[in-house]
């Protein structure tokens, strides 16, 4: 209930915001503005950059590269024996009765 409340509050109409936009303008300028939002830019920008370090760090410490590649390679070593494993069976002898004779 304190979720759906506090996002009605950010339920803004055309009005709403013309007004902000009109508040915001007189209270800052039109000079000012531009370069605020190239300071936001930037900000933002910086910010995605070092949560994409953090990540990339965590990734590499963590381990995930390797334990992929074991996982790929067993999955590949398996599949290479299971399908050599009828191709051995198949070159088997078998008698004219359609058994295998025993060796």
């Amino acid at each position: 209930m304190i979720l759906l409340s506090t996002l009605l509050f950010l339920d803004f109409s055309g009005g709403e915001f013309l007004l902000i936009a009109v508040v915001f303008l007189m209270f800052f300028g039109s000079k000012s503005i531009p370069g605020m939002a190239r300071g936001l830019g930037k900000a933002i920008r910086e910010f995605k950059e070092a949560a994409g370090t953090v990540q990339r760090e965590i990734h590499e410490s963590s381990g995930i590269d390797e334990v992929k590649e074991t996982l790929q390679s067993t999955t590949k070593s398996i599949t290479e024996q299971t399908n050599q494993a009828p191709a051995q069976q198949s070159i088997a002898p078998t008698s004219t009765d359609g058994s295998k004779s025993e060796q």
